[in-house]
Protein backbone atom coordinates (compact mmCIF):
# COMPACT_ATOMS: atom_id res chain seq x y z
CA UNK A 1 0.00 0.00 0.00
CA UNK A 2 1.36 3.42 -0.89
CA UNK A 3 1.70 6.16 1.70
CA UNK A 4 -0.98 8.18 -0.07
CA UNK A 5 -3.38 5.22 0.15
CA UNK A 6 -2.46 4.65 3.79
CA UNK A 7 -3.14 8.31 4.63
CA UNK A 8 -6.53 8.24 2.90
CA UNK A 9 -7.50 4.93 4.55
CA UNK A 10 -6.59 6.32 7.97
CA UNK A 11 -8.66 9.46 7.39
CA UNK A 12 -11.65 7.44 6.12
CA UNK A 13 -11.45 5.06 9.08
CA UNK A 14 -11.39 7.98 11.52
CA UNK A 15 -14.40 9.59 9.81
CA UNK A 16 -16.36 6.31 9.82
CA UNK A 17 -15.62 5.83 13.50
CA UNK A 18 -16.68 9.42 14.15
CA UNK A 19 -13.29 10.06 15.64
CA UNK A 20 -12.45 13.71 15.93
CA UNK A 21 -8.86 13.97 17.00
CA UNK A 22 -6.41 16.76 17.41
CA UNK A 23 -3.72 17.11 14.77
CA UNK A 24 -1.04 15.70 17.09
CA UNK A 25 -3.02 12.50 17.65
CA UNK A 26 -3.58 12.09 13.91
CA UNK A 27 0.14 12.60 13.24
CA UNK A 28 1.04 10.10 15.94
CA UNK A 29 -1.26 7.43 14.51
CA UNK A 30 -0.03 8.06 10.98
CA UNK A 31 3.61 7.98 12.11
CA UNK A 32 3.11 4.70 14.02
CA UNK A 33 1.67 3.04 10.92
CA UNK A 34 4.65 3.82 8.69
CA UNK A 35 7.32 1.35 7.67
CA UNK A 36 10.17 1.33 10.23
CA UNK A 37 12.75 2.46 7.67
CA UNK A 38 10.59 5.41 6.68
CA UNK A 39 9.85 6.25 10.32
CA UNK A 40 13.55 6.30 11.19
CA UNK A 41 14.26 8.86 8.48
CA UNK A 42 11.11 10.97 8.87
CA UNK A 43 11.52 11.42 12.62
CA UNK A 44 14.75 13.33 11.98
CA UNK A 45 12.96 15.99 9.92
CA UNK A 46 10.78 18.86 11.14
CA UNK A 47 7.05 18.84 10.35
CA UNK A 48 4.17 20.85 11.74
CA UNK A 49 1.06 19.01 10.58
CA UNK A 50 -0.21 15.77 9.04
CA UNK A 51 0.14 17.03 5.48
CA UNK A 52 3.82 17.88 6.02
CA UNK A 53 4.40 14.53 7.70
CA UNK A 54 2.77 12.67 4.82
CA UNK A 55 4.77 14.70 2.28
CA UNK A 56 8.02 13.85 4.08
CA UNK A 57 7.08 10.17 4.26
CA UNK A 58 6.35 10.13 0.52
CA UNK A 59 9.71 11.76 -0.27
CA UNK A 60 11.57 9.29 1.95
CA UNK A 61 9.70 6.35 0.43
CA UNK A 62 10.63 7.47 -3.09
CA UNK A 63 14.24 7.94 -2.02
CA UNK A 64 14.39 4.43 -0.51
CA UNK A 65 12.85 2.91 -3.64
CA UNK A 66 15.26 4.84 -5.86
CA UNK A 67 18.28 3.67 -3.84
CA UNK A 68 17.11 0.05 -3.73
CA UNK A 69 16.48 -0.04 -7.47
CA UNK A 70 19.98 1.32 -8.11
CA UNK A 71 21.54 -1.66 -6.32
CA UNK A 72 21.55 -4.87 -8.36
CA UNK A 73 20.35 -7.93 -6.43
CA UNK A 74 20.06 -5.92 -3.21
CA UNK A 75 23.82 -5.49 -3.03
CA UNK A 76 24.59 -3.18 -0.13
CA UNK A 77 28.29 -3.52 0.59
CA UNK A 78 31.34 -2.72 -1.42
CA UNK A 79 34.57 -4.46 -2.18
CA UNK A 80 37.02 -4.57 0.69
CA UNK A 81 40.00 -4.23 -1.66
CA UNK A 82 40.69 -0.75 -0.33
CA UNK A 83 41.87 -2.32 2.93
CA UNK A 84 44.58 -4.28 1.18
CA UNK A 85 46.18 -1.04 -0.01
CA UNK A 86 46.52 0.30 3.50
CA UNK A 87 49.99 -0.04 5.03
CA UNK A 88 50.97 0.66 8.60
Amino acid sequence: MSIEEYQKDLEVAMIRASVVKEEEVKMFRFFRGLNREITNMVELQPYMNLDELAHLAIKVDKQIKRKSSARPNGFVGSSSSWKSNYRR
